[in-house]
C-alpha cells in the first residue's frame, strides 16, 4: 500500500505566476519599451538610471503584494506541523547534496517527503525518522541551501539528519516532535 503524501497548502496562481517570473519577463519588456523615448527625452545615462530603479521598485512591490498570501499558506502549513525545509543525512557521500522538501512533525517521529524543484509539489516516498532527538542546536545554514535559515542535527532511528529551515519552523519541530506535544 502506498504512503499518502504530506499535503502543503497549495501555492495560489499568483505565486505560481510569481514563481514562473511571469512579472520579471513582463516588467522586462515594460522597461524596454520604455527606455527609448525616454533616451531621446533625457540622454542615455539617466534614462538607463531610471529604468533600472524603477525596475528594482517594481519587484519590491510584486513581493509585498505576494507578502500576504505567502504567510497564509505558510500559516495553514503550520496548522498541520507541515513546512518547508532542506535536508540531508548527515556524513552522506553527498555532503554539499541538500534536498529540499516538507517536514511533518508529529509527537515521536519527523516524517520528511521531497519536493519537485525549488517551487514543486511534494513528490516520492514519505520517509519517517522515529526517536527524534536534538544533537546539535541551530547554526546558521549556508545561503545557497536556505537563505536567512537555520541548521539543527537531530539523531534518529535512521542515523543523523540534518534539516535546514527558518527558525519559527524549527521551533514548531522542536515543540511537536521532540517534546511530544
Amino acid at each position: 500500500m502506498r504512503q499518502q503524501d504530506l499535503s502543503p497548502a497549495p501555492r495560489g496562481w499568483v505565486e505560481k505566476l510569481q514563481d514562473a517570473n511571469v512579472p520579471s519577463y513582463l516588467l522586462i519588456v515594460i522597461l524596454v519599451s520604455l527606455f527609448s523615448p525616454l533616451e531621446e527625452s533625457i540622454g542615455f545615462w539617466p534614462a538607463l538610471a531610471t529604468v533600472f530603479l524603477a525596475g528594482f521598485a517594481a519587484l519590491r512591490l510584486v513581493e509585498v503584494l505576494l507578502r500576504p498570501m505567502k504567510r497564509k499558506r505558510i500559516a495553514l502549513d503550520a496548522e498541520q506541523g507541515l513546512f518547508e525545509c532542506a535536508h540531508r543525512e548527515e556524513g552522506s557521500a553527498l555532503k554539499r547534496k541538500w534536498t529540499l522538501g516538507y517536514v511533518k512533525a508529529e509527537p515521536g517521529k519527523v516524517l520528511f517527503q521531497a519536493k519537485t524543484g525549488l517551487t514543486g509539489s511534494v513528490a516520492g516516498p514519505v520517509e519517517i525518522y522515529s526517536e527524534p532527538r536534538l544533537v546539535r542546536d541551530g547554526v546558521k545554514a549556508p545561503w545557497t541551501v536556505f537563505p536567512k535559515g537555520s541548521v539543527i542535527v537531530l539523531s534518529t532511528n535512521k542515523g543523523s539528519i540534518e534539516l535546514a529551515a527558518s527558525a519559527s519552523s524549527l521551533n514548531l519541530l522542536t515543540e511537536r516532535a521532540l517534546n511530544g506535544d
